[in-house]
């Protein structure tokens, strides 16, 4: 049993290894793309992918990118070459620092005592 575990976890490796090796990018893609609303994993993998489907394996390749599926309007993906093999990786948009603030509202009369 532990063997057949074993083979079953090697090929499905090797499976990985080749759909990644063939997961090639389309020519004449720009080396950065601005994440707009409504943009998809699907869409951007399109754009970017001759075969969109593979987009797991190229995204997971990524440390820096740890959930692909939070990607915001504003978020900028890269194209780069690392050892001569191109990489998807992720620079986030412009962060917006919240803080909370006094909301302040005229009262026209003063609110009249419950009774007891």
């Amino acid at each position: 049993m532990k063997k057949l575990i074993s083979g079953l976890l090697a090929i499905w490796a090797l499976v990985a290894l080749a759909l990644a090796a063939e997961a090639p990018f389309k020519d004449n893609i720009p080396d950065r793309y601005t994440v707009k609303e409504g943009d998809t994993l699907w869409d951007i993998s399109d754009y970017f992918l001759s075969k969109p489907w593979v987009w797991p394996e190229i995204w997971h390749v990524n440390p820096q990118i740890r959930n692909p599926h939070l990607i915001y309007p504003g978020d900028v993906i890269n194209l780069v070459y690392i050892d001569g093999k191109p990489r998807l990786t992720l620079s986030r948009g412009r962060d917006v620092k919240l803080s909370p603030q006094i909301r302040s509202i005229e009262t026209r009369q003063a609110i009249p005592p419950l009774p007891l």
